[in-house]
């Protein structure tokens, strides 16, 4: 039995028990600032996840997904002192983080960002004062001609009024040549600046594309998502009406999925969803090539500068792919089988005739066999 100890003042039982008040006031800070550290580091460390999960590549980035394995090897090192191999930080021993290379890192990446926002606002920016320009001259080139035609139409009236042959003879040949050099000169202008235009384009149809890999893209399949292919198609109808080149759009949809999911499970589904985003990954290859998840089974892809003739062997080589393509979990049985219809935009089309199109061309592969491909005409 513990000895009894008389206590002199009630006190003294309160400050056993709790502690004296400044023992307590010892405690009280250590243990809030360790929490807001902590939770500070936590906040820094998704923040930085973040911007990288959500960066969009620069001309610099040759591989897009570059900076968001440095933003996730940055963040390891935040949270625990991780080591940083982009940047040779070694893994440290006693906690320490480098925090002077972790403002560096994202300041330069931050103004790399803002120089190229600001570049190409302004690239955009001098196309359509050019185009304004272009508009103007050929306004004026166009005003010129009309005088200069109807000058010589006069100087016509007045050798016809004259009554001279020779005259006439002369003033009509003098009007041909210049007509037809002032038309010739005009031509050739209009040429010139047309092809300045396509090529200023072009080059913005380039950096359309390289923004889509900002966008959203489906967790399931890792393809573009339907709010990505909604923004995708109507960019396409604008570049096709700008730049007269083709563009094709295919709807693929899986042959009984439904059986799928009933007899292997939704795992098993899943597995073959994946897969045939996988296909269509590697069926079409160009930089420009645009897939989607449409919804559900239902994929899109969206093939610019491409004709509905060339489309059709990119077509026919993804479905000889899906037709090999197995899962892991029933890795004996082929489960995938695919239908697919597409059609070439025409300049009338607005982004409902052009899926609506595309959807008819599926429901003939489909009503035809399935497991094979139809074409809509515009």
């Amino acid at each position: 039995m513990r000895p009894y100890v008389p206590i002199k003042c009630p006190m003294d039982l309160v400050s056993k028990i709790i502690g004296t008040a400044s023992e307590q006031a010892e405690k009280r800070p250590t243990v809030a600032v360790e929490a807001i550290a902590d939770g500070a580091l936590d906040t820094l460390s998704s923040v930085i996840r973040v911007m990288g999960d959500e960066s969009f590549p620069l001309e610099k980035d040759l591989d897009p997904a570059v900076f968001p394995a440095m933003c996730m090897e940055f963040a390891r090192h935040v949270e625990n002192g991780a080591a940083v191999p982009s940047f040779d930080i070694p893994q440290s021993q006693d906690g320490a983080r480098e925090w002077s290379r972790v403002r560096r890192f994202f300041a330069d990446r931050r103004h790399a960002e803002k120089s190229f926002v600001t570049e190409r606002l302004q690239d955009y920016r001098s196309i359509v004062d050019d185009l304004v320009s272009g508009l103007r001259e050929i306004g004026q080139r166009d005003e010129s001609t009309e005088n200069s035609v109807r000058e010589s139409l006069q100087a016509i009236e007045k050798a016809v009024e004259n009554g001279q042959l020779r005259q006439i003879k002369k003033a009509l040949s003098r009007t041909v040549r210049q007509v037809n050099q002032t038309f010739s000169e005009q031509k050739r202008e209009y040429e010139k600046q047309l092809k300045e235009l396509n090529d200023r384009m072009s080059s913005m149809r380039q950096d359309l594309v390289a923004a889509r890999e900002e966008m959203k893209r489906d967790s399931l399949t890792d393809a573009y998502n339907r709010g990505a292919f909604d923004a995708a198609i109507a960019q396409s109808l604008n570049m096709h009406f700008i730049l007269q080149q083709p563009v094709t759009l295919v709807m693929v949809d899986l042959d009984d999925f439904k059986r799928v999911n009933d007899t292997f499970g939704h795992a098993t589904g899943d597995e073959v969803l994946r897969a045939v985003g996988d296909c269509l990954a590697r069926s079409f290859i160009r930089k420009s090539d645009f897939v989607a998840r449409y919804g559900g089974d239902e994929f899109a892809v969206i093939l610019s500068d491409t004709s509905a003739r060339h489309a059709t062997r990119l077509i026919d080589r993804f479905l000889d792919y899906a037709r090999d393509i197995r899962v892991a979990s029933v890795p004996d049985e082929a489960l995938v089988a695919c239908s697919a219809g597409y059609t070439e935009i025409a300049s009338s089309d607005t982004v409902e005739e052009l899926v609506k199109r595309a959807d008819r061309a599926l429901y003939e592969a489909k009503a035809t066999g399935r497991n094979r491909s139809a074409f809509v005409k515009a």
